[in-house]
């Protein structure tokens, strides 16, 4: 089997990425769980690459005729729901932010409850 350039790079890129992501981890930088993802996520990438004809589940599960387009597809809509979740951490990341400003402002002025 002779291998393109695609299917060396895109590997060796793949593993750089996966031992950044656990080295993050061991850093306690990133949680397990992203480890996890990123390590799902990297593999999923190389596997493709030595495997592009697995698109075709994707084809098959999706109904889009075009390996690409259902991948590109997939893509997207995992892309939306990612930011759809961080927009929803961030409104609740504020609204505790706005809590802790607040009671921290009161206490301040005197006026909060002392515990």
């Amino acid at each position: 089997m002779e291998f393109t350039p695609y299917q060396i790079i895109v590997p060796i890129g793949s593993i750089l990425m996966v031992l950044y992501a656990w080295n993050l981890v061991m850093r306690q930088k990133k949680t397990i769980w992203e480890g996890i993802l990123w390590t799902l996520f990297w593999g999923a990438i190389a596997y493709v690459a030595f495997q592009p004809n697995s698109l075709q589940h994707l084809s098959a599960i999706t109904g889009i005729k075009k390996n690409e387009t259902a991948a590109t597809f997939t893509a997207i809509v995992i892309l939306f729901f990612i930011v759809f979740y961080m927009i929803i951490r961030i409104e609740e990341l504020g609204q505790r932010l706005t809590k802790v400003v607040r009671e921290k402002a009161l206490k301040d002025a005197g006026i909060g409850e002392e515990k």
